[in-house]
């Protein structure tokens, strides 16, 4: 242990300050040019060689009784401050302070810090005020807006959402709810001038029973209150009823919505109205509606057709066009809002044409079903064979098969027989085969092109028909024919 000289305290040996009072310990110096410690006596630096300030037999070396020779101003200052700490705060023991400028330095960063986080929280807590002012006052606002609400339903509509509101509140205040029907659209009409009233038309639909219905109000603005009036209820018995636009695939700036047509004011909407529990492939309809505010009509266009579902699995009506005819300026514009609507697909001529012949041929292959018409099938499917035929050339005709007999019994001319088939000749001059293996019968020909007048078998399960046209080898195996001329 060693002794400080200035406050005579004990501190560890090799410590080059106090740790009581903060003096410098040791009297080395730092040399100017490489920054070693070395004596404080030296003129020359032992680590670089280069000459100190220091002249030969002078010292910087302090003494206790004059502490202060020898202490650069910084280190005065720290002195003096330590000093004064001692005699205000008796009982706090001194902290060291480093004996150079970094202390000034530490604390002036300390109080700009400090400065700086100072001003940052008054701004941060200045603007949570704002904010919390600022929603108190909405706040307020919405409970007065929610108590005049309460106070009376006679309140503008501004927009669709309020004229709902004003519905179903008007409806509930006179009694006019107890059909427990959904609220389906309504739109407000203004005033357009002071002999015109403001008006909400709203609709309403009940889809939870036999006989599914529409009704159709309208709301007149009477001074503080609200003339709620029926206009109209349509039923569609048997079939459901939706009235959204997700479901319609329509936007909401389209259906529903105020529209003039020939200078009258109607509500627009639509809705959905499948046959009950109705799915893709069976029957659907979309039906596009207006009513006339003044004269409470309903004029409707309707579009039917089978349900089909689109590649992300909404379903939509695939159909040739409205039910209804579409002369009168109403039902015009509901054609032109059809387009609108993404649950309406109206097939083009190029579809229809194309459905049209698939139809006609449904019809075609239906009416040619059954034993009954297994000679007309034959002629039919083996028409173009025959022509070839005639003309020299060897073809695969296209035999039908069926399970009961496609000849008469009575009416057989002629029978041929081996060990794998029966074939027959009727009074007509058709000629069917019988397959004993398979227990099939089957036309062999037709007699379209000319009546068979007799049979004969040949080799290899092969029999010659001959007919008024001239003589046929068919193949019974391989179902072949060819000219035996």
């Amino acid at each position: 242990m060693m002794r400080c000289q200035h406050c005579g305290h004990e501190v560890p040996e090799g410590s080059v300050f106090c740790n009581r009072c903060g003096y410098r310990m040791s009297n080395d110096m730092a040399c100017p040019y490489c920054g070693e410690q070395i004596p404080a006596n030296s003129v020359f630096c032992p680590s670089c060689g280069k000459a100190v300030e220091n002249k030969p037999g002078r010292t910087t070396t302090t003494t206790t009784s004059h502490p202060e020779q020898g202490m650069t101003y910084n280190e005065q200052r720290a002195q003096a401050r330590r000093e004064a700490g001692r005699q205000a705060n008796a009982w706090q023991q001194p902290q060291p302070v480093e004996d150079n400028e970094e202390e000034d330095d530490n604390g002036n960063n300390r109080r700009s810090h400090y400065d700086r986080n100072l001003i940052i929280g008054i701004v941060v807590a200045a603007v949570l005020i704002g904010v919390l002012s600022m929603l108190r006052h909405c706040n307020s606002q919405e409970n007065d807006r929610l108590a005049e609400r309460a106070d009376s339903a006679a309140l503008i509509a501004d927009s669709s959402q309020d004229a709902i509101q004003v519905l179903s509140a008007e409806l509930s205040r006179n009694n006019m709810t107890d059909d427990k029907a959904y609220t389906g659209c309504a739109v407000k009409f203004p005033s357009t001038d002071p002999d015109t009233p403001e008006r909400i038309v709203g609709v309403t639909y009940k889809d939870d029973t036999d006989r599914p219905f529409i009704k159709v109000y309208n709301l007149t603005r009477d001074g503080a209150q609200w003339k709620t009036e029926l206009g109209q209820t349509k039923y569609f018995d048997g079939r459901s009823i939706i009235m959204d636009n997700s479901s319609l695939i329509a936007d909401a700036m389209y259906v529903p919505r105020a529209v003039t047509v020939d200078g009258k004011q109607y509500l627009y909407f639509a809705f959905l109205n499948h046959l009950k529990g109705a799915g893709e492939g069976n029957n659907g309809r979309v039906t596009l509606c207006l009513y006339d505010v003044d004269g409470k009509k309903l004029t409707t266009l309707t579009y039917d057709g089978q349900i089909r579902s689109r590649t992300d699995g909404r379903q939509y009506v695939y159909c040739r066009g409205p039910l209804e005819s579409t002369s009168g300026s109403e039902r015009r514009f509901l054609q032109q809002e059809a387009s609108n609507i993404g649950a309406i697909r109206v097939a083009t001529q190029e579809e229809i044409d194309a459905e049209e012949e698939a139809k006609a041929k449904e019809e075609e292959e239906k009416a040619l079903e059954g034993e009954e018409n297994a000679e007309a099938k034959w002629d039919h499917d083996n028409a173009e064979n025959m022509d070839k035929l005639n003309q020299g050339e060897e073809v695969k005709m296209k035999p039908t098969q069926y399970d009961k007999p496609i000849i008469n019994m009575k009416e057989i001319k002629e029978k041929l027989e081996n060990d794998r088939y029966l074939v027959f000749l009727d009074t007509k001059g058709s000629v069917v085969g019988f397959n004993k293996s398979s227990r099939k019968y089957f036309t062999i020909y037709g007699g379209k092109n000319g009546t068979a007048s007799s049979i004969s078998m040949g080799g290899d399960n092969t029999v010659i028909i001959k007919t008024s046209g001239g003589s046929i080898n068919y193949d019974l195996v391989h179902d072949r024919a060819k000219s035996a001329n």
